[in-house]
């Protein structure tokens, strides 16, 4: 329908659940990103919010990426830095989020779906997954991120087998790569993403945001200046109600019910 949005938000208790809404293929038009852009903003700030989950509408693919026939488009209307820099700010702001992103995955993720994919903190796999960067078929380059992050996530011998081949992993092979956390049946991968947001949501969320601080910008520093933010967290931690509470429950030998503060 015309006047669907692009995206769709839910949301369950405390966590939200965002939906590319271009099915088949999701394909990632400039009016899904501009949305996705604002629906992601909002679920860092919103404080009821500890977790979040990304997936594609339809049942069928995560997302084959950008919308090629916008492409001519948008770089002529904005000009292509600003087209690449607002997929750099997106993707950017999901990776560094104070909360955690759980990406599930089924069908096509490539090109443009994947650098999305790329800056979430968990990617969840269904077995009919295809998962690569094949820009260099088209005779670009991956250029939203895909290039950096893939790199880091399975190292440079993998990475440039996966873009210069133009190569599709299967899920078991991501798997292998240590690309994905999980791989199951494309029936339960809904489930099985969102039973992992919900664990993370009932975590400590200062703790958890502090382990994201230093693990994902903590990790593209020194080790020096990663112990510090790994300190900064923990003083932040440790003045916390949540600690007492976790204390607390541990010693009571009950679920801790951290309230974020």
């Amino acid at each position: 329908m015309p006047d669907d949005p692009p995206v769709v938000v839910t949301r369950d208790a405390m966590v939200a659940t965002v939906e590319f809404n271009n099915p088949p293929y999701n394909a990632l038009g400039l009016g899904l990103i501009d949305q996705l852009e604002a629906v992601v903003e909002e679920v860092a700030e919103d404080k009821t919010l500890r977790a979040m989950v990304l997936r594609g509408g339809g049942g069928q693919h995560f997302s084959v990426g950008a919308d090629i026939r916008e492409f001519g488009r948008a770089a002529s209307e904005r000009g292509i830095r600003p087209f690449i820099e607002q997929r750099h700010r997106l993707i950017r702001r999901i990776e560094t989020m104070p909360k955690p992103v759980v990406c599930a995955i089924r069908g096509s993720c490539i090109g443009g779906g994947m650098e999305v994919a790329l800056g979430c903190h968990f990617r969840v796999a269904a077995t009919d997954a295809k998962i690569g960067l094949p820009e260099i078929d088209l005779g670009v380059v991956p250029a939203w991120g895909g290039t950096q992050r893939l790199t880091r996530a399975i190292g440079r011998a993998r990475a440039l087998e996966v873009m210069l081949l133009a190569k599709k992993l299967t899920a078991q092979e991501a798997e292998a790569f240590g690309l994905v956390t999980e791989v199951c049946d494309p029936e339960a991968l809904d489930g099985r993403a969102a039973t992992l947001a919900h664990t993370l949501a009932k975590k400590a969320p200062i703790a958890v945001a502090g382990v994201l601080e230093a693990v994902v910008r903590g990790g593209e520093e020194t080790l020096s200046r990663g112990l510090e933010r790994e300190f900064a967290a923990l003083e932040r931690a440790s003045t916390s109600k949540d600690l007492q509470e976790g204390v607390m429950a541990f010693l009571q030998k009950r679920p801790p019910n951290f309230t974020g503060e």
